[in-house]
């Protein structure tokens, strides 16, 4: 299992940004989306039909946090890491970090609240492999970088 944050290169297109030409600044939830299923998909837990979903892929989003920092102004990539924040029965806090792949500038910042549910919809306790893969996105460095 790695340790530290989650990094993923997300692809900003031409149409996400808004009149003034920033990333508009609901697609920043849309990349922080694209990277928590990207750690998913590389620790083996791709996607598939909901019936055959593993359960610890079975989860709403409960809380949304983005503090924005400084705008994206262009087609490109932008890096978003996923650090573990904390974690209960049923629900795990990710902090997130969308920035500048070159140079690490911090563009946005915040948290992300999910809470697992099972196939009646009800809150349900995340398993033995979730929480141990969750613990390992621990940021090393014990603080976020700005």
């Amino acid at each position: 299992m790695a340790t530290g944050p989650f990094r993923w290169l997300s692809p900003v297109f031409f149409d996400e940004l808004d009149p003034n030409g920033a990333l508009h600044n609901s697609r920043f939830a849309v990349h922080v989306e694209r990277a928590q299923s990207a750690l998913f998909e590389r620790l083996g837990k791709g996607w598939t039909s909901l019936a055959d979903r593993d359960p610890d892929l079975r989860y709403v989003v409960r809380e949304l946090h983005v503090e924005f920092l400084a705008p994206v102004e262009s087609p490109g990539a932008l890096l978003v890491e996923l650090t573990a924040g904390a974690i209960g029965r049923t629900s795990a806090t990710y902090q997130f970090r969308c920035a500048t792949p070159a140079g690490g500038q911090t563009l946005a910042q915040g948290h992300r609240v999910i809470v697992k549910i099972d196939k009646a919809g009800k809150p349900a306790p995340w398993s033995a492999w979730y929480r141990e893969v969750f613990a390992g996105l621990a940021d090393e460095e014990g603080e976020r970088r700005g």
